[in-house]
């Protein structure tokens, strides 16, 4: 590592991975980083555009040893390629002093989808079951469905809906079994589905497992339609919002036109709309999943996000929240107003592995 023993004033040095060409000096402006940027340099930090292709890992890894801290900014899965060479390099980064958010271990307990089934008895949990074989899959899944009717099937890492699937008896039956009729909806597409047996289904999910390890099943929210609470976080403290409307896994009426949704926008901590689940989040199922994971919550990353479904109302008609995702490996974009303190806890990261 750099840094030594004298304040980071002007001094630090901020790595910015992302997955680009070569010579690119900073993220695609649709990604939503100039004020993050802007905020590094009003604390006097050099921000230092790190382009990745998995061809350039010595190149990468070069550039990596001339930093104080990194943020990276690496999909899952993308273009073809998924993060193997990106966690590998990064680890190392992070075993030579350098801080860097999000590490690969912190990736591995709370941005994959076997968290939902790992704090499933959390304020925000759900009826969840865990598979780590296809042939746990083959097994166990025809009573799941036989109890709830509809499931969301989601393979451990992905992202943009890659691998969730919303399976839904096709015909009452008892005992459904592999041979069972069941209506399949992919979350990446508005389509009307495709009718097949559930013992198909269960075949083509096999390959997910090689990748992402395992698949989780998840409870169907019937509130889906009045869409997706994005809640972004820096280390515990939540710093916005953002109400998402997805299209994927929709009930469509045949024949009635597509409902018109409200635009999506960033939206500060304070937002009154949120803070009943702002209160929830920072002052109880934070906490709570630190605990269950095993983390210090100086671990957690700089940016993340959950994101919330609406649940049943409770008893006094009050809203309740479904998780349905974490978001660690490429939070962007994320509020603009986050970015003072995206930038400030990274400094404050460096300065304590100093």
């Amino acid at each position: 590592m750099m840094m030594t023993d004298q304040s980071l004033a002007g001094r630090a040095r901020v790595g910015v991975l992302w997955r680009g060409e070569r010579g690119a000096q900073r993220p695609a402006e649709d990604r939503g980083l100039g004020p993050l940027f802007d905020a590094f340099g009003a604390l006097a930090v050099e921000v230092v555009p790190v382009p990745f292709g998995d061809d350039r890992v010595t190149e990468a890894r070069q550039q990596l040893s001339e930093l104080d801290g990194l943020l990276a900014w690496v999909n899952p899965i993308q273009d073809g390629a998924n993060r193997e060479q990106v966690d590998e390099l990064l680890g190392e980064a992070a075993a030579h002093g350098i801080f860097v958010s999000a590490h690969p271990d912190v990736i591995q307990k709370m941005g994959t989808k076997e968290v939902l089934h790992q704090t499933r008895h959390l304020g925000w949990g759900s009826d969840t079951s865990l598979y780590r074989s296809v042939d746990d899959l083959a097994e166990q899944l025809p009573a799941r469905l036989s109890r709830l009717g509809r499931l969301v099937v989601k393979q451990g890492r992905g992202n943009g809906g890659n691998g969730v699937w919303s399976v839904e008896l096709g015909e009452p039956h008892s005992p459904v079994t592999l041979s069972s009729p069941v209506l399949v909806r992919e979350a990446r597409t508005t389509d009307a589905g495709e009718r097949l047996s559930l013992g198909e289904f269960v075949r083509r999910c096999d390959s997910y497992f090689s990748w992402s390890g395992v698949l989780v099943d998840q409870v169907y929210q019937q509130r889906l339609a009045e869409g997706l609470i994005r809640c972004y976080f820096s280390h515990g403290q939540v710093v916005g919002f953002c109400h998402q409307w997805p299209k994927g896994l929709l009930d469509a009426v045949p024949g009635a036109p597509t409902p018109e949704r409200p635009p999506t926008v960033m939206e500060g901590p304070d937002t009154p709309a949120y803070q009943r689940l702002r209160q929830h989040a920072e002052g109880e199922w934070v906490p709570e999943m630190l605990r269950v994971l095993g983390l210090e919550a100086p671990a957690l990353p700089v940016i993340w996000d959950a994101d919330f479904l609406h649940g049943p109302k409770d008893g006094h008609g009050s809203d309740s929240y479904v998780l349905c995702e974490i978001n660690v490996s490429a939070v962007w974009p994320f509020p603009p107003m986050a970015s003072t303190t995206i930038a400030a806890n990274t400094v404050a990261r460096i300065d304590e592995s100093i």
